[in-house]
């Protein structure tokens, strides 16, 4: 065993050395992109609406949507709430509103997600930030409240409020830029953000771990950090009922997922005690054909539980099948948070 690691890790070294290159070169574009925005040479617009950006620096994993989502659910009772989103991996091209004739695959998992969820808000694609605002602005002038997913990198458009999330287990500060490491842009960018919010923390977090990490992190003065964890519900979903989970307890099932990081969850379901297989695709996975016949066999007479996320694009192609999503929500725990995020995320929104 000892041997065959002895023969890896070297050359794993080795081809991220000659990766090093072109993680230079891609730090120098980023950051010679970020000096001019720095600069005002291009120029950042601000709109008078409050706008609240959701973002990261690392490619995925972070549980931004999440947050996007729980905004939503405090915020929507009180706000008229438009979301702008690029759509990411969809058919389509251009500004998009969502409606009830939209697919995942019109509009993107996410946005999908977030207009099923709430389909009381307006929930708006388009890959140009401030095309997208300027229809907003003219199109649903009664939006009080927008929210910008994915938005960090998209220097076009400032928002009143940057949210930066980052999770606990892997934070940016730890991480190397692209293809060396899974961040975007240089680490010293998290300075662009207002609040930084700290996800999938585990749910023992001590002051201790908390002053730790903190120190790691090494905030502006200026920031906010906020410490959240996940949260399963009991009650799983399909198109036509709701059960209890651990009605999975009676069978096996199969658990599809085609998100960044997908180990919280099987964490979760394992300590129910679940028996299930798992198949596991990339983020943002457009269910093929090979797929979804791989899927459809192994599932014969078993249920298929998938996330939320998931769910939209693999309904309509699995057929004749039972597919449940489970949801996941966040908390922020009162014990380990200085202040309420809700009521900092309020007095943005609510401030002259």
């Amino acid at each position: 065993m000892h041997s065959k690691y002895n023969i890896i890790f070297p050359l794993v070294k080795k081809l991220n050395f000659l990766l090093y290159p072109l993680s230079l070169l891609y730090w120098l574009y980023t950051s010679f992109r970020n000096f001019l925005f720095d600069l005002g040479v291009i120029d950042s617009i601000v709109y008078k609406i409050p706008t609240i950006g959701i973002g990261n620096l690392s490619t995925g994993g972070t549980g931004k949507s999440i947050v996007v989502d729980y905004i939503i659910e405090k915020h929507k009772s009180k706000n008229n709430i438009t979301t702008l989103s690029r759509g990411y991996n969809r058919n389509t091209k251009g500004f998009i509103q969502a409606s009830k004739n939209s697919s995942a695959y019109d509009i993107g998992d996410e946005p999908f997600q977030f207009f099923s969820k709430h389909p009381e808000i307006n929930v708006v694609v388009c890959e140009d930030r401030r095309k997208g605002m300027n229809i907003i602005l003219k199109n649903l002038p009664n939006t009080d409240l927008c929210i910008w997913d994915d938005v960090f990198q998209h220097r076009f458009v400032k928002p009143g409020l940057m949210i930066l999330t980052t999770t606990f287990q892997y934070p940016f500060y730890k991480d190397e830029i692209l293809p060396i490491g899974n961040l975007r842009e240089d680490k010293s960018s998290a300075k662009r953000a207002d609040i930084i919010v700290v996800t999938k923390c585990p749910d023992n977090l001590s002051q201790k771990d908390k002053q730790l990490f903190l120190t790691s992190l090494n905030p502006l003065e200026k920031q906010k950090v906020f410490f959240s964890s996940l949260t399963y519900l009991q009650k799983i979903k399909s198109e036509s009922e709701e059960i209890d989970i651990d009605v999975l307890k009676d069978d096996n099932f199969i658990l599809v997922t085609g998100i960044a990081d997908s180990s919280y969850l099987v964490n979760f379901l394992k300590l129910k005690g679940l028996d299930f297989k798992h198949l596991k695709y990339s983020d943002h996975y457009n269910f093929k054909k090979s797929s979804v016949d791989k899927i459809s066999e192994l599932s014969l007479n078993k249920k298929i539980l998938t996330t939320e996320k998931d769910f939209g694009r693999l309904s309509p192609k699995v057929k004749n099948r039972d597919i449940f999503y489970i949801e996941v929500g966040l908390r922020f725990p009162k014990e380990i948070n200085d202040l309420d995020f809700n009521t900092y995320i309020e007095e943005y929104i609510n401030k002259d």
